[in-house]
């Protein structure tokens, strides 16, 4: 998923298969403003607007621009994280639950990456994923 329209399409395709009656998401694309290692690795907004008398919504997930060149796992890992939200807005047990449905071995990709981001922080991109 190297630009914007693959990564919507593909997390259509995880919503779709995982979470169909979730709220319509309306936009997912990368991101160069989020930083990774002091901040979060991908985010999620609920936005609501007034027009005239009708109440628009608007959700998004943008994803950090470095997940461009990371296996595979790891952006599904985002992805399903962020997707999640959109049906239990907490870290909770429910929350993991529908994560784990999502991803079986969402936990250790989630430790994987955490450990993969200690290392760019210390010593920079590995460079065959490049």
């Amino acid at each position: 998923m190297k630009n914007d329209k693959s990564l919507f399409k593909y997390t259509m395709d995880i919503k779709n298969e995982y979470i169909k009656k979730s709220p319509p998401l309306s936009k997912t694309l990368y991101d160069g403003k989020i930083n990774v290692i002091h901040n979060a690795l991908g985010t999620h907004h609920f936005i609501s607007r007034v027009q005239g008398n009708k109440l628009k919504a608007k959700n998004e997930i943008r994803v950090a621009s470095m997940f461009k060149s990371v296996p595979q796992d790891f952006l599904e890992m985002i992805v399903v994280h962020e997707l999640a939200h959109f049906k239990e807005k907490e870290h909770n047990k429910a929350f993991y639950k529908l994560c784990e449905h999502m991803q079986a071995s969402y936990h250790q990709v989630e430790f994987d990456l955490r450990l993969y981001l200690t290392h760019v922080d210390l010593y920079g991109k590995i460079k065959e994923w490049s």
